[in-house]
């Protein structure tokens, strides 16, 4: 995967942005895992969200995407190499 720098801050980001609004909504944990693995192994390292992904889903708090991927980082060690 191609990678370019995000602006000035010397932080080099993949050209492709993996978004997570789906998560902790219509996709579970664990396949929001398999999307995370897959994602980084072809080089990705950019991930966005938000906290109002799928506030609006009954029974949602929001920040449920957030979540996901804190503990996705926190058991893969890779806080630091991803964006």
């Amino acid at each position: 995967m191609n990678h370019r720098n995000l602006g000035r801050t010397g932080l080099k980001v993949s050209n492709i942005c993996l978004g997570t609004m789906q998560w902790g909504w219509t996709a579970d944990e664990a396949a929001s895992r398999t999307v995370m693995d897959a994602f980084v192994e072809a080089g990705g390292n950019f991930i966005d969200t938000a906290d109002i992904y799928s506030f609006w889903a009954e029974n949602n708090p929001g920040g449920v995407s957030e979540e996901i991927i804190g503990r996705w980082m926190k058991e893969r060690g890779n806080r630091d190499q991803i964006v």
